[in-house]
């Protein structure tokens, strides 16, 4: 899944839950939610090009990691009563590990093992560039990720925009 579709479907999936209203009075939750909407692929992409041992989806896609990176902000938004933002961080990277398991019912080769990085260790992901800018290729999923990310912008837009610093917004 291309990677700013994962602010789209978190941004979605948080105003779903908040029960289509956002707290315009503090933007730290919603910044929260898109770093851990975008972290996985911050993380592993680069990473992956720099080490090509390395997948695509590993260290940042693993459950293992998941787990412990959101421990950790919980914690330490626990101890600043702001456990609101580190469920959101955590809604964030949940909804990118989710969102990613949609490739496996689009893309042939694409499998559920990432997630078990580095237990599990032999399955596909992007290589090169040339297999990076494919994913862009206008193809039924491809278009379906555009509609999904127009749809999250639009609502995000109309909902103040949120997150988005204040001195900026008109």
């Amino acid at each position: 899944m291309l990677f700013w579709v994962h602010a789209a479907v978190a941004y979605l999936v948080y105003r779903g839950i908040s029960g289509g209203s956002t707290d315009r009075c503090d933007d730290v939750p919603i910044i929260a939610l898109f770093g851990g909407a975008l972290l996985p692929d911050l993380v592993d992409k680069p990473l992956a090009f720099v080490l090509p041992s390395l997948p695509s989806r590993s260290v940042a896609h693993s459950v293992f990691a998941a787990a412990l990176v959101v421990l950790i902000v919980f914690y330490g938004t626990k101890h600043r009563d702001r456990w609101e933002v580190g469920a959101a961080y955590a809604l964030g990277y949940g909804s990118h590990l989710a969102a990613d398991l949609v490739d496996y019912l689009f893309v042939p080769e694409e499998t559920l093992l990432f997630l078990f990085w580095p237990v599990v260790t032999d399955y596909h992901h992007v290589e090169t560039i040339g297999d990076l800018l494919a994913l862009l290729s206008p193809t039924p999923y491809v278009l379906g990720q555009t509609v999904v990310t127009v749809l999250g912008l639009w609502l995000w837009i109309a909902d103040g925009m949120p997150g988005y610093p204040s001195t900026h917004r008109q």
